[in-house]
């Protein structure tokens, strides 16, 4: 997390001079919801993690890597002591990135990529790079087991001369990793799915038109048409493979795009509502309401980079089935 937590006498920064933040966690400890442009890699070591974001929950446990999309309200629960690796990265400047942007959309909410069913060889290369970058952040890689009086490893000084470049490569190759891997990573199932896919035009040239035209007054026809299928074809095809309706999908994409300018205080809601690709602010906030929980004036107020997160103090006997 960012800032300060003064229950739990947690203090956490970017590294000087870089949009990177990295530590160690080991204190017993909730964190309501909240969000932030950052991409969050959490990587429990000792103890397992409870991680809701939006509607989904996952059951982080020991050694399993939990990869949170930037610009998702998540909340974290502690259910017993023992330390857990965050990495966060800003990636506020790079989502311009087509394949970015899509490697999100899959991945979204969050990724969760297990060790007892993700492919050992896919595991073992996802592990070497955030060991890779655990070595640069820090200097040497540290005694994640060994317990020690400072309950974080917070550094202060900077990295070597293009090591946060270095970093960013590396996080780069880690998210077109599990992007080009994910049908395997979530599974049978989203593999099955994916071996079903065999059409002319791949879906992902049709997600990458989607991001394209998404703010745009585009149609199911028009991008059946674009695909080279009926409606009624392209339609059930596109449900089996992304589990939504096209329209579902659509207006998820205008959303998660909202969520980003929501970071940006200058930006009214009406602005926002438009630029994302809603007809009227109403039909914007009602959508938004449903797929967060939250209308989007209070979303903002949630959003960790400009209102510092507090730790509640109510949580620390807090448990959730």
């Amino acid at each position: 997390m960012k800032n300060r937590h003064a229950s739990t006498k947690e203090s956490v920064q970017h590294k000087i001079n870089t949009g990177l933040r990295m530590y160690i966690n080991r204190m017993h400890a909730n964190y309501p919801p909240h969000w932030h442009t950052d991409i969050e890699i959490i990587w429990p070591k000792e103890a397992p993690y409870k991680v809701i974001c939006g509607n989904h929950t996952y059951d982080v446990e020991i050694d399993d890597i939990l990869v949170i999309c930037p610009a998702v309200i998540h909340e974290i629960f502690s259910l017993e002591p023992g330390s857990r690796l965050y990495i966060q990265a800003d990636f506020s400047g790079i989502t311009a990135l087509k394949e970015i942007d899509k490697a999100f959309r899959l991945m979204s909410p969050a990724l969760h990529i297990k060790k007892k069913t993700c492919p050992k060889y896919l595991y073992d290369q996802i592990c070497r790079w955030l060991n890779m970058i655990m070595e640069m952040y820090f200097g040497s890689t540290p005694e994640i087991h060994k317990k020690q009086l400072n309950e974080n490893v917070i550094p202060y000084t900077e990295l070597q001369p293009y090591g946060e470049l270095e970093i960013y490569s590396i996080l780069m190759q880690f998210i077109a990793y599990c992007g080009k891997n994910i049908k395997y990573i979530q599974g049978p199932e989203s593999a099955s799915a994916a071996s079903n896919f065999k059409n002319s035009v791949s879906l992902s040239n049709v997600c990458t038109y989607l991001s394209e035209h998404f703010a745009e007054d585009i149609s199911l026809e028009s991008v059946a048409a674009y695909a080279g299928f009926s409606k009624y074809h392209f339609e059930r095809i596109f449900t089996e493979y992304t589990g939504v309706t096209f329209y579902q999908y659509l207006q998820q994409m205008r959303i998660n795009h909202a969520q980003t300018l929501l970071s940006n205080p200058e930006l009214s809601i009406t602005d926002i509502s438009y630029q994302s690709g809603f007809s009227s602010c109403t039909a914007f906030t009602r959508a938004f309401r449903k797929s967060t929980g939250y209308p989007p004036s209070q979303f903002r107020k949630l959003n960790e980079e400009q209102h510092p997160l507090q730790a509640n103090p109510h949580f620390a006997n807090m448990r959730r089935a």
